[in-house]
C-alpha cells in the first residue's frame, strides 16, 4: 500500500487515526483544514458521532442537575440518570478507541446511523 500525503504533510493513514484522537475538536479542525477526501470523511465523522453524543451527556447531565434538585423523586430519577451518563461515558470512550483502531486498518470504515449524517458534510 502507497503512503498518501495529506495537506498537512502526514500520513493519510496517520492523519485519519488523527481526526478521532481529541474526540469532535480534532475532527472540527482536521474538517476545516484538510482537503484529502478520506480525511475530511473521517473528520466529518467524528464530528457528527462524538459532537451529538456529547451533546446528549450535556443535555443529561443538565436535566440530572435539575431534577436532583427535587427530595426523594428527583434523587431518584438522578440516580438513574446518572448511570445512564456512566453507560454514555464508557460507550464514548470504547468507541473513541475502537474509531482509532478502524480508522489505521481501514480507510472506508463507517459507523451505521452516523456514517450518513457524515456524508452531508464532505
Amino acid at each position: 500500500m502507497m503512503n498518501r500525503m495529506t495537506t498537512l504533510g502526514l500520513d493519510e493513514r496517520l492523519e485519519r487515526v488523527l481526526a478521532y484522537a481529541l474526540i469532535w475538536i480534532s475532527g472540527l479542525i482536521l474538517l476545516v483544514v484538510e482537503k484529502n477526501r478520506n480525511v475530511r470523511w473521517h473528520a466529518a465523522q467524528s464530528l457528527v458521532t462524538f459532537g451529538s453524543l456529547s451533546l446528549v451527556v450535556l443535555a443529561l447531565q443538565f436535566l440530572h442537575g435539575v431534577l436532583g434538585l427535587l427530595p426523594l423523586f428527583g434523587w431518584l430519577i438522578g440516580f438513574g440518570l446518572s448511570l445512564l451518563i456512566n453507560l454514555l461515558g464508557w460507550l464514548m470512550l470504547l468507541l473513541w478507541l475502537w474509531l482509532m483502531f478502524m480508522a489505521w486498518l481501514r480507510p472506508d470504515y463507517r459507523l451505521p446511523f452516523f456514517s450518513r449524517l457524515a456524508d452531508n458534510l464532505v
